[in-house]
């Protein structure tokens, strides 16, 4: 017995925390950046909406991978200073 200290026990890994990505979210910009990377090989037809996706890319927003980009600083240039 452990006298009234709590057992530790080893935590169970789950089947669905090996399938990591596997049921990832697909966001707005990634639909729209696939749907420009389509007009781009000629498969559908240009529109207002592919343009905006294009030049949110141009300016940096997006990236080609669908991703926003982030505007916080992380904390590597600290790190790598010292």
């Amino acid at each position: 017995m452990a006298n009234g200290k709590k057992i530790k026990r080893p935590k169970e890994t789950k089947a669905w925390k090996i399938l990591n990505g596997t049921y990832k979210t697909v966001t707005k910009a990634q639909k729209d950046v696939t749907r420009l990377i389509q007009a781009i090989q000629q498969e559908l037809e240009w529109d207002d909406k592919d343009l905006q996706t294009f030049t949110k890319i141009q300016k940096g927003i997006i990236d080609w991978s669908g991703n926003v980009r982030s505007k916080r600083r992380t904390r590597k240039h600290i790190r790598k200073c010292r």
